[in-house]
């Protein structure tokens, strides 16, 4: 199920460096999306499932530059 990638990639992006110096890689955000089977709105929504979740501003704050830097990849 796309959104439960989407979620998992949400999840260990926030944290893992790696992970997201990985994506800088992809020759194109398309691909990078077909790689991780999801699409943008099912990570939109991902965030937002997390988001809602987040107990203190700083929490939420991760999520929130998650989704600026996917943006702007």
């Amino acid at each position: 199920m796309a959104i439960g990638k989407a979620l998992n990639f949400v999840k260990e992006a926030v944290n893992n460096k790696s992970l997201r110096t990985e994506c800088y890689t992809a020759e194109s955000k398309k691909k990078l999306l077909n790689k991780l089977g999801f699409d943008e709105i099912e990570f939109d929504d991902a965030i937002n499932m997390q988001l809602v979740k987040c107990q203190s501003y700083e929490e939420a704050e991760k999520f929130q530059q998650l989704r600026m830097w996917f943006t702007i990849l």
